[in-house]
């Protein structure tokens, strides 16, 4: 559990070490609910929607010793702002959720010395995750279930790796029998070669590689992931070593 309050964006301390002081962090969660009317009846057919986007709002102070000071603080703080990819906010010292701004305002309520900001934050995966990095390593037996625990309470998206011990041609299936999730890879993954199946895990795009090619005409099936509490993993094919990295992931 959290044993104390560390607000950071990426690496950039929001907090005295930069002369900020957080008023408040306001969070919202959106889902994505379509509604169709029933012909000739009252009521509607509202299916269970997904997580739209995650967003933030953060408010607060920014001093300075002078005038210039203050505006390089400012500076500093726009600057932790903009970057190319999502970056961390975090909150306390074990979770995380990945971010960028959208919006961000100041005003000087003492022009030499201090001013007010806000700022709002989204995150395209509605979910927080853990600090720690969890890791599946095994040589499963093809056929017989283990178990991987996501000890979150959200689904978690996952990087699995399979490397052949032996030469496999077409003779690869992996399922989590707990979420019914299967795909197979139709391909040749040559002895000791990596076959990756990356769900957006630590990246933006779900990828399939194949020793490092892009191997997705491959690939057929689902996705995996791993639901909260414990996962049945079952491998089926020739030998090989089964790794899964993941984050146990929050709601």
């Amino acid at each position: 559990m959290a044993n104390e309050v560390q607000i950071y964006l990426g690496s950039f301390q929001l907090d005295t070490a930069n002369d900020i002081a957080i008023a408040d962090i306001n969070f919202a969660l959106k889902k994505a609910v379509s509604v169709a009317d029933l012909p000739k009846q009252d009521g509607a057919i509202v299916p269970i929607g997904k997580r739209r986007e995650m967003t933030a709002k953060v408010s607060g102070t920014i001093i300075g010793t002078n005038y210039d000071d203050l505006r390089s603080n400012l500076d500093a703080l726009k600057a932790a702002l903009e970057d190319t990819a999502e970056q961390k906010l975090t909150t306390d010292d074990d979770r995380y959720l990945m971010v960028q701004y959208r919006g961000f305002s100041w005003s000087y309520a003492t022009l030499r010395t201090f001013a007010s900001f806000s700022f709002d934050l989204i995150a395209s995966d509605p979910f927080f995750l853990s600090e720690t990095e969890s890791t599946s390593s095994t040589t499963p037996t093809s056929g017989v279930g283990y178990t991987v625990n996501n000890a979150g309470n959200a689904t978690a998206r996952c990087k699995i790796t399979i490397n052949a011990n032996t030469s496999l041609a077409d003779n690869i299936k992996l399922e989590n029998s707990t979420t019914g999730e299967l795909f197979y890879f139709r391909g040749t993954l040559a002895n000791t070669k990596d076959l990756i199946l990356n769900n957006r895990y630590g990246q933006a795009d779900i990828t399939v590689t194949n020793d490092g090619v892009d191997a997705i005409g491959d690939f057929e099936g689902d996705v995996i992931t791993l639901a909260s509490g414990n996962n049945t993993i079952i491998y089926t094919g020739g030998s090989a070593d089964v790794e899964i990295k993941y984050r146990a992931t929050y709601l």
